[in-house]
């Protein structure tokens, strides 16, 4: 008798938690058409015409972002009798962000004749490119699937240039102009590239801290759930040393002569007759270059934020075998927020898939397709394509896309003991799949 009720007190130990690894890339533009891109690529004589048609629906401020990384996460089993779970992630990633203005656009491939007498605005137009690692650590807990965490990230490289303040004016004469300029380049090096090229060693990496986590809430009544997961929230500190160069600069011209010669050298206005066009075309004008923009290889340390990423999603299951959800994403050097909207239908108990609709973040409204396949029972492969067509590079299907995005995860689902989200992952392979309305997904399965 003792030794049987030792056997029945006794209950299968938790398993490990969830754990995954997945890949990324995408890239997008609400200006640039792949057949845009496509025929600048292939190159050859671009006529006025090509430009023209661009412009026709170029936005005001015209941007592309490129996104491409990849991120492994995975969680213990639960310290001793306790409901917490040790969890972490490491990855990289990489981001591009370009933004410019449409009268720049126009006026580097078209150039001014069929705007004059009208302000060119070029501020906001700027690049950034970051290369970026992290790691985190913190801790799950098993049943609520809350998430904490505390992230080291670095910054291998990064380079960044702007124009936070920039026009340009022509008269409808072409007898004036006033140009006005504030623009900075900084970059991650600690000395200016010599012939050899940029060399590894030179290069000045920048480190931050965020806290990273996930807050799961699942409705007790009805068939709903509701995830926020956000990652590094924090600053960065970028060390002294770096590539810095600048430009703040304006001049007004009337008439052909251009008397500005006397404010680029000491003693202020003079009664010189300035510089002509002749001067300038002949190289004398008598300008020392550092007095237009400034350039030093000893920039000053500056905290940034990181690049942070918040997600959060809204699925609603009317029926077991149907799924609608929404979708916010922001963050990542996103210009405006990614708003995702769909259905998912789960026929079967290992296969899941859905339509979405896309707009903002990089681009405007664009499909995206999405697929669950239970492999095994514990393991879960999960596809999403942004904007199909945007992949038949160079075909005529692809013309009218502004670009492309793919995901693959391979999922480990949490183990006994953890409590599962709801759809697909809440499936119990053993058991027959739901028919009934009033059975709601599970929110606890232990298989």
């Amino acid at each position: 008798m003792h030794a049987q009720s030792l056997v029945a007190d006794l209950t299968p130990p938790s398993e490990r938690g969830v754990a995954s690894f997945e890949v990324w890339a995408n890239q997008r533009s609400n200006a640039l058409s792949s057949e845009f891109l496509n025929t600048f690529q292939s190159g050859g004589f671009l006529s006025r015409a090509f430009f023209e048609e661009a412009l026709a629906t170029h936005p005001l401020v015209g941007g592309m972002g490129v996104q491409a990384g990849w991120a492994k996460r995975g969680s213990t089993r639960p310290l001793g009798d306790g409901p917490w779970a040790v969890t972490g992630s490491v990855g990289s990633e990489v981001l591009v962000s370009t933004l410019w203005r449409r009268d720049l656009f126009e006026l580097a491939f078209l150039g001014n004749a069929g705007h004059v007498g009208r302000v060119d605005v070029f501020s906001g137009t700027g690049m950034r490119v970051g290369a970026f690692n992290r790691l985190s650590l913190g801790m799950e807990h098993v049943e609520t699937r809350q998430r904490m965490e505390l992230s080291v990230v670095q910054r291998v490289a990064g380079v960044e240039w702007g124009i936070p303040n920039g026009s340009f004016w022509v008269s409808e004469g072409v007898d004036s102009m006033e140009v006005n300029m504030q623009a900075y380049g900084l970059a991650s090096l600690d000395r200016f590239p010599d012939t050899s090229g940029v060399q590894f060693n030179h290069v000045l990496p920048a480190y931050g801290v965020g806290i990273s986590g996930s807050l799961p809430l699942t409705s007790d009544l009805f068939p709903l759930q509701f995830l926020v997961d956000f990652q590094d929230v924090g600053v960065m500190w970028e060390p002294a040393g770096g590539l810095v160069a600048a430009v703040d600069t304006g001049f007004v011209t009337s008439g052909l002569r251009v008397p500005f010669s006397s404010y680029f050298t000491e003693g202020g206005y003079d009664n010189e007759e300035g510089i002509t066009w002749q001067d300038i075309v002949d190289g004398n004008t008598g300008i020392e270059p550092d007095s237009l923009y400034f350039v030093s290889d000893s920039a000053l340390g500056r905290m940034l934020m990181l690049p942070t990423k918040i997600h959060a999603q809204l699925s609603w299951w009317p029926t077991p075998d149907l799924q609608v959800r929404a979708q916010a994403r922001a963050g990542s050097w996103l210009p405006e927020p990614e708003i995702t909207v769909g259905v998912g239908w789960i026929p079967t108990k290992r296969l899941a898939f859905g339509l979405d609709y896309r707009t903002g973040g990089w681009g405007g409204a664009r499909p995206v397709t999405w697929l669950d396949l239970r492999v095994t029972k514990k393991r879960m492969l999960s596809i999403e394509v942004d904007d199909p067509l945007g992949w038949m590079w160079g075909s005529e299907q692809a013309a009218n896309t502004y670009g492309r995005g793919v995901r693959f995860s391979l999922k480990r689902l949490p183990g006994a003991g953890w409590t599962r989200f709801m759809g697909l992952p809440s499936r119990d392979l053993r058991g027959p799949a739901p028919v009934k309305q009033t059975q709601l997904p599970q929110t606890s399965s232990r298989p």
